[in-house]
């Protein structure tokens, strides 16, 4: 990234973390095409704490390379194009918490990214059918 302003910050899920580290995963060409594809643009990634403890765990009990592990981890002080979100509290709406209880195939993780980005402005991406789904209802 360029060391301009930032245009826009854009929280990344985990899913998308965990396709563009491991190869075999069935949507790493799709993370790799979607960081690739913004790489000029002033963007800001976002890294929420729950999110890095998601990537690093599934990659984990995945077996995956430790020298992978250990260059996300360096990357969890954040840099010029990441910024991590260290901490955070659970301060849902009832709408929110109604969200959780009633949509299926969405986790409180993805509820509390969902209400992190609206509170703070951002978009969210994800490969998640579901949480992209309900992304797109609440901003449209």
């Amino acid at each position: 990234m360029k060391s301009c302003m930032v245009n826009k910050k854009i929280l990344i899920d985990s899913c998308v973390w965990i396709a563009f580290y491991d190869k075999n995963d069935r949507q790493h060409e799709k993370a790799v095409e979607y960081f690739e594809k913004n790489k000029e643009k002033q963007f800001l990634y976002v890294i929420h704490f729950l999110v890095l403890i998601e990537t690093l765990s599934i990659l984990k009990y995945k077996k995956f390379d430790p020298e992978i592990l250990k260059e996300i981890r360096r990357h969890a002080s954040g840099t010029e194009e990441i910024e991590i979100v260290k901490r955070g509290e659970i301060n849902l709406s009832p709408k929110m918490w109604g969200l959780f209880e009633t949509v299926n195939r969405l986790g409180v993780v993805d509820v509390i990214l969902l209400d992190y980005c609206l509170k703070n402005n951002m978009e969210i991406v994800t490969f998640d059918v579901a949480l992209n789904e309900l992304w797109k209802k609440l901003v449209f």
